[in-house]
């Protein structure tokens, strides 16, 4: 039977399991994301309340697991440090965060860059850094961690460099292509935009609204049209008050 020594780990979505546990899909450190059982998380009484409040996203956790296959045991659960507290806007984005991680990770894929991304995201929202400017690189980060690096800064077909006079469009996964005619379906981005972005340069508003552009694009291909139910979220925010940080379906 494998063991997983403790190893630092976040929750990005939970479930009841039978009576009185759960199923946490977790990402870990140095085993990427993996579903695994806590028991007795859901008690009402003893000292199980204290490990329910642990098995909420955003809380830096230490966890230790055992098993095989897709479903393990938890051994250990402890905190690694005080729950981040994210409101409005900021606790959308972490829970899109999670949404995608939890869609187009595979299981027992270690990222450990990817990881420590994650973590700078959570700190930036935490302290009420733009929304935009938050989310943006990371989405980079993560495209570029499942092994879909896109160049900005030259044409994907010819490598020839993108000049800041000419306009190009997106072949989502893929990489740019110079615009020479303009048409009605076609969203041309401008080359000093793209040069920004490519020198990591996220500050500037248009630069980000193409940034946006570019993101959702491509990871609504690798997404393949299934939808995002974080994006409803944040559609239905300006209407309704915002969802508690815990993710336990009931």
């Amino acid at each position: 039977m494998l063991v997983m020594e403790q190893q630092p780990a976040y929750v990005l979505h939970s479930r009841p399991w039978r009576e009185t546990s759960v199923i946490a899909d977790l990402l870990t450190l140095h085993s990427g994301r993996v579903s695994v059982i806590i028991k007795g998380a859901r008690k009402a009484s003893g000292k199980q309340p204290a490990k329910r409040a642990l098995v909420q996203p955003f809380t830096p956790l230490l966890v230790a697991f055992t098993g095989r296959g897709e479903l393990r045991t938890a051994t250990s659960l402890d905190a690694a440090g005080p729950p981040l507290s994210l409101q409005g806007r900021h606790l959308y984005s972490g829970l899109y965060a999670n949404e995608l991680l939890l869609k187009l990770l595979a299981v027992d894929d270690a990222y450990p860059a990817l990881f420590a991304y994650y973590q700078t995201l959570l700190e930036n929202l935490c302290i009420k850094q733009s929304v935009e400017q938050s989310l943006r690189p990371f989405e980079v980060h993560l495209m570029d961690e499942l092994g879909y690096h896109v160049a900005l800064d030259k044409e994907f077909e010819t490598q020839i460099p993108v000049l800041p006079e000419h306009c190009y469009r997106l072949i989502p996964l893929q990489g740019f292509c110079r615009v020479k005619h303009q048409d009605g379906n076609t969203q041309p981005i401008p080359g000093h935009v793209l040069l920004e972005l490519a020198a990591g340069r996220f500050s500037e508003p248009s630069c980000l609204k193409y940034a946006k552009y570019i993101a959702r694009a491509n990871i609504d291909q690798l997404l393949g049209g299934k939808p995002l139910h974080s994006r409803t979220l944040f559609q239905s925010m300006a209407v309704a008050p915002p969802p508690s940080q815990g993710l336990i379906d009931n």
